[in-house]
């Protein structure tokens, strides 16, 4: 979990203006997250919530929405093991919402009107200056300002700011959502203008959320806090990393398909998620924990990575399927439509440490299942005295983020008995934080939202996990040329059915990388889950023959089986990615 507030934090003031409040972000994950810190105390206790936006709220009547979508939520509970609805969480919704107040906008959204003459601005600096005058003994008053905003608005609203309503007496804080433009050019268009308007870096968090989850955090403790790790993590052993984003939905599922239309799924997910995890996968060792230390060895591997060549690409637009329409037969996107809904890259970091490793990056709507993971597999053992046996698997690392967080290593081991039989098996290396988790869930406590994370860095002024502007530019860099050669539609659009699991050209592409995409049945379910023992133990219970009379060693080499996996059930088990 967070950190609860330093002391210091905690005897200044702060206010959270999220503009674009009434927005589906703002509404379903900003909110709640806000409420929950606030739930755990982890929020400074002179905290205001000021809410901006154009629906035509007053203070009250959006109180009286949020209480609706917090007492709805399943992952905001109170700070005890109540109902969701019971007095004590009635009490503290209660509580967080007093104080929360609504200012409507009037036009940021608008394409015309100078902003600085806006009075709106000047409504939401009186309400600041109002809720920080109730906090006289305050040491500082600090305030951060969300963008939950569309991109094309961003100039207009961040120079009004800059002007009106930065603080006197303590921090200032922007952050802001992607897409952080669209392209290369965009992207440095956008960080000059925030200079000229006089936004410091240390004022400005590009937020990912990806970059607030536990095992990309833990990523960089099992990387760099193990010394096994350190001779394997090269060339020389690891034969290729995937990087993979599947969504069972289809892009009209959230209510946004005008703005996907817009930016597809490498510049929606493959830009930002992706590239950050390859850095993090592949960078070298930071001098310190230091946030500029963390970034600085993340943008030296993003300049490392190859233009992306687009013999080595295959991207696609889902179709009918399921009962599912496709993408272009939604009535707001263009039937000559050239947005992928899939992408699939491969990528080469010329350094070092990974030339001529594939990384294979996958993302998709529409697809079979909600998985979100990173697979390191390594290469297969020279001489290998196995080779003819019937399953032989490389060893690979897992480290999961959906649907549920899992860390295990995968590797082959003889199965217990008399014969040499061999059998793949996993080695949890995230089983007491699972068991915590689910510790924590039976007493009422919350999962912690990535959100949650990352609040507090913003609050703290903790910028590691937040992308900088160069390391921004780099990603870029990687990708502009493909899109823009898929804006110009001269890359093949491929189609797959909706609930596939994508294109198969891209199949194809990744076996031609030499991957060998062999998982087992535990890859298909939440390791550390212990729900799942009473069913192993019956079914192992139900295989095992009658004991035999034995020895008291063959009677002890027994016992031992009945822990391991039946041989015809992992066989079965085994099936081609």
């Amino acid at each position: 979990m967070p950190l609860p507030v330093e002391n210091g934090v905690r005897e200044e003031a702060l206010a959270i203006v999220v503009l674009g409040a009434n927005g589906n972000l703002a509404t379903k994950k900003l909110m709640p997250t806000i409420y929950n810190l606030f739930a755990q105390r982890f929020l400074p206790p002179m905290t205001s919530i000021v809410g901006y936006g154009r629906k035509d709220y007053t203070t009250q009547t959006w109180r009286d929405h949020l209480r609706g979508v917090l007492v709805n939520d399943p992952v905001s509970p109170g700070t005890k093991p109540t109902t969701r609805k019971g007095d004590e969480t009635d009490r503290t919704i209660d509580a967080a919402l007093k104080g929360c107040e609504w200012v409507r906008a009037s036009q940021y959204y608008a394409g015309s009107g100078d902003d600085e003459d806006d009075d709106t601005f000047d409504n939401l600096l009186e309400v600041l200056e109002r809720h920080e005058a109730k906090f006289p003994t305050a040491k500082a008053y600090n305030r951060i300002f969300y963008l939950a905003l569309p991109y094309d608005v961003w100039p207009k609203v961040l120079r009004t700011l800059k002007v009106k309503c930065m603080g006197n007496t303590g921090f200032s804080r922007v952050v802001l959502e992607k897409p952080f433009g669209t392209d290369l050019g965009s992207a440095l268009k956008l960080n000059a203008n925030l200079s000229q308007m006089g936004y410091a870096e240390n004022q400005l968090y590009r937020i990912d959320r990806y970059l607030g989850k536990e095992i990309m955090e833990n990523l960089l403790v099992m990387r760099f806090a193990n010394r096994f790790l350190s001779p394997l993590w090269n060339r020389d052993n690891i034969k290729d990393v995937q990087i993979i984003f599947k969504e069972p939905f289809g892009a009209e599922d959230q209510g946004r398909i005008t703005y996907f239309d817009q930016q597809g799924i490498i510049r929606d997910v493959v830009q930002n998620h992706l590239l950050q995890a390859l850095a993090l996968v592949a960078m070298e060792k930071p001098a310190s924990l230091s946030e500029d230390d963390i970034r600085d060895e993340k943008l030296k591997v993003l300049k490392c990575v190859q233009i992306v060549e687009p013999k080595k690409v295959c991207v696609g637009q889902y179709t009918y399927g399921k009962g599912h329409r496709g993408y272009i037969d939604h009535p707001s996107v263009p039937d000559d439509s050239v947005t992928p809904t899939f992408a699939m890259l491969v990528v080469n970091i010329r350094n070092e440490r990974w030339d001529g490793v594939p990384f294979i990056l996958k993302a998709g709507k529409g697809l079979n299942e909600k998985r979100s993971e990173i697979r390191i597999q390594l290469r297969e053992v020279p001489g290998d005295l196995f080779a003819g046996e019937d399953f032989q698997g490389p060893n690979e690392f897992v480290l999961r983020m959906q649907p549920e967080e899992e860390l295990y290593l995968k590797m082959t081991i003889k199965k217990p008995g008399l014969g040499m039989h061999i059998v793949p098996s996993e080695m949890q290396l995230s089983d007491k934080w699972r068991q915590n988790q689910y510790k924590k869930s039976a007493m009422g406590i919350s999962p912690r939202r990535a959100f949650e994370r990352l609040m507090m860095d913003i609050i703290h002024g903790q910028q590691a996990h937040f992308v900088r502007h160069d390391e921004l530019a780099a990603a870029w860099r990687i990708l502009t040329p493909l899109l823009d050669l898929i804006d110009a539609n001269k890359v093949p659009m491929y189609t797959y059915k909706y609930g596939s699991r994508g294109p198969v050209e891209a199949e194809a592409l990744r076996a031609g990388t030499g991957h060998r995409g062999i998982v087992t049945k535990k890859d298909g379910v939440p390791l550390g889950s212990t729900e799942h023992l009473p069913n192993l133990q019956a079914q192992f219970l139900r295989k095992r023959p009658p004991r035999p009379p034995s020895s008291s060693n063959l009677g002890h080499m027994n016992r031992t089986s009945r822990l391991s996996f039946d041989e015809d059930d992992t066989s079965e088990s085994i099936q081609r990615l």
